[in-house]
């Protein structure tokens, strides 16, 4: 095998197994959808809020690079929802933030030992080697996606 070919095949490796990921991510989107009744992209609004705190709108279109008007419907049904509520900012009442409500923390808490519980079971299935750089992979990914 030529190194070329050797190149070749290692993208097709890749390739197939970001394939495989997508479809993981697929049946995982089915089930927040299912136990939650929100989509994987609420539910990382959601996150996104809870780790950044307080958020404008505009902010969280920019973060997600979703248009003002798509993100206004998404926003307006996880409301609908009691997930979220919008608050005025007190120095300027014409700001409104967006924040998490009390059943929006429950959600984000459930979702989370969830995630918790995934995690620790893929972490028993391997040695602590594998592990390590199966995380650091991932983390690596994760950095190479957001600088592009």
């Amino acid at each position: 095998m030529t190194a070329n070919q050797s190149k070749l095949s290692a993208f097709g490796k890749i390739e197939r197994s970001m394939v495989d990921l997508n479809e993981i991510y697929r049946k995982h989107a089915a089930y927040i959808k299912t136990k939650y009744n929100v989509t994987s992209l609420e539910m990382e609004i959601l996150q996104y809020i809870m780790r950044e705190g307080p958020q404008k709108m505009k902010e969280i279109g920019e973060h997600f690079k979703i248009k003002l008007s798509t993100l206004t419907s998404i926003i307006d049904k996880i409301e609908r929802q009691k997930l979220v509520k919008r608050v005025n900012s007190r120095e300027d009442r014409r700001v409104v933030f967006l924040e998490i409500s009390r059943k929006g923390h429950r959600l984000y808490n459930d979702y989370s030992n969830y995630i918790k519980i995934v995690s620790q079971s893929m972490q028993e299935k391997m040695d602590e080697t594998q592990y390590n750089v199966f995380l650091g992979m991932i983390q690596k990914v994760s950095e190479l996606s957001y600088s592009r």
